[in-house]
């Protein structure tokens, strides 16, 4: 891929003798890129800067997460989702021009390889997660496939026509105005335009990873990546209000532990829970940020750095910018991908619908036969018509091999919806996990 293709012009409004960002002019593309880090799951975050974000505790949890055993966990995709979790927003991003940062491929998906698994039965499983045993067979679904691609139109969040925007050093996102331009001169005490340079810079990958980083951190994000020299000057310490959770019934939910406390200087030694409390604690590495300043929403001022402006110009600009509400509300009120909430969860956050699909004339065993086209009639030779996949539970159980039918829900358990396994001994062997936790839990 060329560089051209891969980076977003920028125009940066410099103040030379303070060394600073005035405001940056971008179109759609950059805002989009901007909006999307809403919809990224604090796991991917993590992940994309090396276990380096400094956001509390969430690199000790990766890290953690990463160093246990996989017999911890239900099944082996469910320390992958923790690990690598997707955005049910991906779909939208696929087309960004500047790639890394979203899944590669999130339209990706598997089926089982046995092909007399797939004949046998007009209904059919698929898994976006890999490592996944078929609940038919007991194989696993390694045989990749991809949905289709979301044109051009569909893409994004923000509609193409919209006019530039303005970006403040510290995320403030508006539509390009004078009157904007103007009052942030006198915020800046701005009354020598002399002092003023105006420079295009080419934003690519490595710049918006850097932005992503500061995002908690810092209040002049933008500063921060055209004057990397001045790194770390206003930093802020990350820390999250709290608020009462209520769940759906009203409620109050809560899970018990046992702290485990230095009598000297009354702190926090380290913390002994069963698993539905690490299973709450683990699954925070799903949740997009924007679920999270959704969850904060009346104390969202008290972040730090400046993401919190971020998301409330998302919740400013007017609905006509957007490409649909369903795109602003991904962006307010991300949803976790289907099969990754918990049932136990104390945080009320929605699952999206899972995608259903009907391809006729779809044999399987024909496929390769025909030059990878797909049946000439139907039914086939095979007596296949054409076969309905549905989404399978990665966190299900493989127990079931010899099922004769499929349905939304088969075969569930208490089991099904968490990602760490069931067992009195889990008390004991997930000690470890809250070693880390000292300064969160004090």
């Amino acid at each position: 891929m060329s560089s051209s293709s891969s980076k977003i012009e920028v125009k940066f409004l410099i103040d030379k003798e303070q060394q600073r960002v005035v405001f940056a002019e971008a179109g759609s593309d950059f805002v989009d890129l901007l909006f999307s880090f809403l919809t990224l799951p604090l796991g991917r975050i993590v992940r994309l800067l090396g276990k380096k974000s400094g956001w509390g505790s969430l690199d000790s949890l990766y890290e953690s997460v990463e160093q246990l055993d996989a017999k911890l966990f239900q099944t082996e995709a469910c320390k992958k989702m923790l690990l690598n979790p997707r955005s049910a927003a991906a779909k939208q991003c696929e087309g960004f021009k500047i790639k890394g940062i979203h899944e590669r491929n999130p339209r990706r998906f598997y089926t089982c390889s046995q092909d007399d698994c797939q004949i046998q039965y007009t209904c059919n499983y698929y898994s976006y997660a890999s490592k996944v045993l078929c609940s038919r067979c007991g194989k696993f679904m390694d045989a990749a496939w991809q949905w289709e691609k979301l044109t051009a139109d569909e893409e994004g969040f923000i509609d193409i026509g919209t006019p530039d925007f303005i970006i403040t050093d510290d995320l403030q996102v508006t539509l390009h105005s004078f009157k904007k331009g103007l009052s942030l001169f006198k915020q800046f005490h701005i009354e020598d335009s002399s002092v003023l340079e105006e420079k295009v810079m080419g934003f690519g990958t490595q710049e918006a990873l850097k932005l992503l980083g500061r995002l908690l951190v810092s209040k002049s994000a933008l500063t921060d990546i055209y004057f990397p020299d001045s790194y770390g000057q206003n930093n802020e310490d990350f820390a999250l209000p709290i608020n009462e959770r209520l769940g759906a019934d009203g409620e109050e939910k809560k899970i018990s532990f046992e702290l485990i406390l230095n009598k000297k200087n009354n702190k926090v030694l380290y913390a002994e829970a069963d698993d539905d409390f690490v299973d709450q604690l683990v699954s925070f590495l799903t949740f997009p940020l924007g679920s999270v300043l959704k969850f904060h929403s009346g104390n969202i001022l008290s972040f730090g750095g400046c993401i919190q402006n971020l998301y409330s110009s998302a919740e400013r600009i007017n609905l006509e910018f957007f490409k649909s509400n369903n795109c602003r509300n991904m962006l307010l009120t991300p949803m976790l991908p289907t099969f990754y909430g918990i049932k136990n969860q104390i945080l009320e956050l929605k699952e999206t619908e899972s995608l259903k699909a009907t391809v006729p004339r779809s044999c399987r065993k024909c496929y390769p036969d025909n030059g990878s086209k797909i049946c000439k009639s139907a039914p086939c030779m095979h007596g296949i018509s054409a076969q309905e996949y549905i989404e399978q539970n990665p966190k299900l159980v493989n127990r079931a091999p010899d099922n004769d039918e499929l349905s939304d829900n088969d075969e569930s358990s208490d089991d099904d919806g968490a990602f760490v396994v069931s067992s009195k001994n889990l008390w004991f062997r997930m000690t470890f996990i809250f070693l880390r936790y000292q300064s969160s839990l004090q």
